[in-house]
């Protein structure tokens, strides 16, 4: 967990800001600072109207928790990370004694941690402002809760559980595999013990948080359904759901090969990315094992791990469209805990296998630590992005507003001085002193000379009219509005 820390602080300080996080900390900060829930930092568009007012296109519980850690560590984009890395911990601890409580053997107990705490997509991950750890965290510690309370009693640990689980999803949608997870780990292990009253009184936590968030939706419930449903489709999240084949598909050809450098990797990535897929060939051989030998197919614990794979496997096919990455976060503790019980099997096994197993297991965890300190040598966020927004602070003068991903914003601030908007002021008669091209807007305004060519156009023409190239470094280009266009 020390080793997991100094990971997560060197990606953190190290790592440039995305658009994402941009977003995420703007409503957080105008809670935590303003008392308002509103996303200043986004032009409301489209199912985004009312955004600078209030911010109800995903779930609500993370901008509260920013808030919450902003006031007594004060804000930045270290100290926002650093809230997912307080939750990576919660994941790995959670994993470790689930772990435990499942196979009552510290040596896969510890390994499970150790493979988390190295694991790329996990540490990334916790090193990044976006929700997906804390959902994933506070899911995987509801499993855990439970198995520390069940024994002693069962309404407790299901109660506690529970109210883990509805943090879960309050903090992303994702919460739902860990609804599901809970009641088939109480229902494979406590089924003869659960009563009626037991069950229906652990929706208690539901019907707290339901009413919670059901108040903030009656501020503005248009407002509510317009994000929330426009979020919610867009991407095409949940196309997949009547078009299972191409679900599977896309889970192995986006999700997973992407994370595990079997794709197109994001600009500026170099080097022999595909060599992560080791870690891919790791996960395949620790199921076959498990699955290959008797002794370990009839475990409560692998059978019980096995068949939340296999849920979890099929929801985030099935219900997530995007195939983002970091939705990984919430499978690979499972994934994790299959290869540590498999490879201390086989280390059991035999002397041969004593020297084969510990050196592919160091290979791939020394492997995912040389991406990761490659990562922080690399050091994007000094050579990109800082060099960058210190060019433009310098060029800026007070009451200027900048068109610009929502990173930006960590540089020249939160209240109002940076407007996420690749339209460039489209059908809005606005004008920005300057407009900053990267890697976000490349790829937004390519999707945009596909499907609405005239937005696409219009940002063109008005750059080539009416904006000069100022900066252009590291993947950032900066124009500046020429004197005759203010």
């Amino acid at each position: 967990m020390v080793i997991f820390l100094a990971l997560c602080l060197g990606t953190s300080l190290t790592k440039r800001p995305w658009s994402d996080e941009g977003w995420f900390a703007a409503a957080g900060y105008n809670l935590a600072f303003n008392g308002k829930p509103g996303t200043l930092v986004i032009e409301p568009r489209g199912y985004r109207e009312g955004l600078d007012r209030y911010t109800y296109w995903t779930a609500p519980l993370y901008y509260p928790l920013q808030a919450a850690w902003y006031r007594v560590f004060g804000f930045s984009l270290l100290s926002m990370r650093s809230l997912s890395t307080m939750f990576g911990l919660l994941l790995v601890l959670s994993v470790f004694i689930i772990s435990r409580k499942l196979f009552m053997d510290d040596s896969i107990a510890i390994l499970t941690a150790a493979l988390l705490s190295f694991d790329y997509v996990v540490v990334m991950g916790s090193s990044f402002g976006r929700m997906d750890i804390i959902c994933s965290a506070f899911g995987w510690s509801a499993i855990a809760a439970y198995f520390l309370l069940r024994e002693r009693n069962l309404f407790l640990a299901l109660l506690v559980g529970q109210t883990l689980v509805v943090l879960s999803g309050l903090t992303h949608f994702l919460g739902v595999l860990y609804f599901l997870a809970l009641w088939i780990v109480a229902a494979y292990f406590d089924r003869s013990r659960l009563s009626a009253r037991d069950v229906v009184l652990s929706f208690i936590p539901y019907l707290i948080g339901g009413l919670a968030w059901g108040a903030y939706i009656l501020q503005e419930p248009a407002l509510f359904m317009s994000q929330f449903g426009g979020n919610a489709a867009d991407g095409g999240r949940l196309k997949l759901l009547a078009d299972p084949i191409s679900a599977i598909y896309k889970e192995l050809t986006l999700r997973y090969a992407v994370a595990y450098g079997l794709g197109p990797n994001s600009l500026g990535s170099t080097g022999p990315i595909w060599l992560k897929s080791s870690v891919l060939v790791l996960y395949l051989v620790s199921l076959i094992t498990v699955l290959a030998f008797k002794e370990l197919r009839r475990h409560s614990g692998v059978r019980i791990c096995l068949v939340l794979l296999s849920v979890f496997f099929v929801v985030l096919t099935i219900l997530d469209g995007q195939k983002l990455s970091y939705y990984l976060l919430n499978i690979i503790p499972l994934y994790s805990i299959i290869t540590a019980v498999s490879a201390v099997h086989l280390y059991r096994a035999s002397r041969t296998l004593k020297i084969i197993v510990p050196m592919m297991i160091a290979g791939v965890l020394f492997l995912q630590l040389g991406g990761l300190l490659y990562k922080m040598r690399s050091n994007a966020y000094a050579d990109q992005f800082a060099a960058a927004a210190t060019f433009l602070s310098a060029r800026s003068k007070a009451g200027d507003v900048t068109a610009a991903s929502a990173e930006m914003a960590f540089a020249l601030g939160f209240d109002g001085q940076v407007v996420d908007d690749h339209w460039l002021g489209f059908e809005r008669n606005r004008r920005f002193r300057f407009f900053v091209l990267e890697e976000v807007y490349l790829d937004a305004l390519d999707g945009k000379r596909q499907q609405m060519p005239e937005v696409y156009h219009h940002v063109v023409d008005t750059l080539n009219r009416d904006y000069e190239l100022v900066y252009d470094q590291a993947h950032y280009k900066i124009y500046q509005l020429k004197a005759r266009a203010e």
